[in-house]
């Protein structure tokens, strides 16, 4: 099979129109590393993501391949069992959930504050923990609150990052683009990223990228080799530029 993470001939329809067509691609990296989706609005990033984890709208046809299994008839939980994470671009506030609560719901009160304590620290999260989730935060303390959830799946071996860097300042840019890459090694686990302005790019290590374009993948080649060409010229240019593909 080969492949960490990857779908063939994947099509998926929301409310009776098809976003995604058809997609083969291969998103596998090495630990450690991200592979970078760029693409305009509607283009059907955000809906891939959220078609292989599995929620309810999403008609799906094709293959979702995880270390070469097909997860397609899995759950949202069991996926996440079986190691595939998603982190929301804008995720619902819970007004009278506390974090913590959940946290220690989820891996015990000791390991809250034993296991977990450094990364709390390194996100600066303690601060919001007795908080009501999502409830009153700025931008970046909602992304930071997302990650430390990540921080605490166990198992994971592919995140996927929807739009991380959207919505903050650019202190707290470079605290969750350097978050993310620790998390990865820590985890050893690759990542996937969808990206508009690319500026987290400057904090991760991405080694691959794609163009997706009306449901489909457009170009693949170096992310920021691909940005520049979006900077400059577009999205139109770049997936017809020969020279990003590689």
């Amino acid at each position: 099979m080969g492949g960490m993470f990857k779908v063939k001939n994947l099509s998926v329809t929301v409310d009776g129109q098809e976003i995604i067509k058809g997609l083969t691609q291969d998103f596998t990296v090495p630990v450690g590393k991200f592979f970078v989706l760029f693409g305009p609005n509607g283009c059907g990033k955000s809906t891939l993501f959220r078609a292989c984890m599995g929620f309810s709208k999403y008609e799906v046809s094709g293959d979702i391949l995880l270390e070469g299994k097909k997860i397609n008839g899995l759950k949202i939980d069991e996926r996440v069992k079986s190691g595939l994470a998603y982190m929301y671009q804008n995720p619902p506030s819970l007004k009278g959930v506390k974090f913590e609560d959940v946290a220690k719901e989820s891996v015990g009160d000791d390991l809250v504050w034993k296991e977990y304590s450094k990364d709390i620290d390194n996100l600066d999260a303690r601060k919001f923990l007795k908080r009501d989730i999502n409830v009153g935060l700025s931008g970046g303390e909602v992304k930071r609150s997302e990650l430390l959830s990540l921080a605490m799946l166990e198992n994971t071996k592919v995140f996927l990052f929807d739009e991380p860097d959207s919505g903050i300042d650019l202190d707290n840019l470079k605290k969750v683009g350097e978050y993310m890459g620790n998390l990865l090694k820590k985890k050893k686990a690759m990542g996937i990223i969808v990206t508009h302005s690319g500026d987290i790019l400057k904090y991760i290590d991405a080694v691959k990228g794609a163009v997706m374009y009306r449901g489909k993948i457009a170009c693949v080649g170096k992310p920021m080799e691909i940005l520049e060409c979006i900077k400059e010229h577009g999205y139109s240019k770049c997936v017809n530029c020969e020279e990003v593909k590689k």
